[in-house]
C-alpha cells in the first residue's frame, strides 16, 4: 500500500514539473534517494526493536499506553456527532 501511495504521489505531483526527457533521470534519482533515507530508518527501527524486546518493563509500558491512547481515540470517535 505505500508504495501505491508514492507511485500516486510522483505521478501527480511531480509529472507537471518535469520535462519529456527528465524522466529517465528522475526515477532512478528518487529511488536513490529513498534508499539513503529508509536503510538508515530501517537499521535504528531494528535496533530499537531488539532494544525493547530486552527491557520488559518498557514494553509493557509502551502496549499500556497505546492501548489507553486507542481506547481515547475510540470513545472520541464515538462520540463525534455528525454536522
Amino acid at each position: 500500500m505505500i508504495a501505491t501511495c508514492w507511485l500516486l504521489y510522483v505521478i501527480a505531483l511531480l509529472a507537471p514539473i518535469i520535462a519529456p526527457g527528465q524522466d529517465m533521470t528522475l526515477g532512478p534519482a528518487f529511488a536513490g534517494l529513498a534508499r539513503l533515507v529508509r536503510g538508515p530508518v530501517g537499521l535504528a527501527a531494528g535496533l530499537r526493536s531488539s532494544w525493547l524486546r530486552s527491557r520488559r518493563a518498557v514494553l509493557t509500558w509502551l502496549h499500556r499506553t497505546s492501548g489507553i491512547v486507542q481506547i481515547g481515540l475510540g470513545v472520541r470517535l464515538a462520540l463525534e456527532r455528525r454536522p
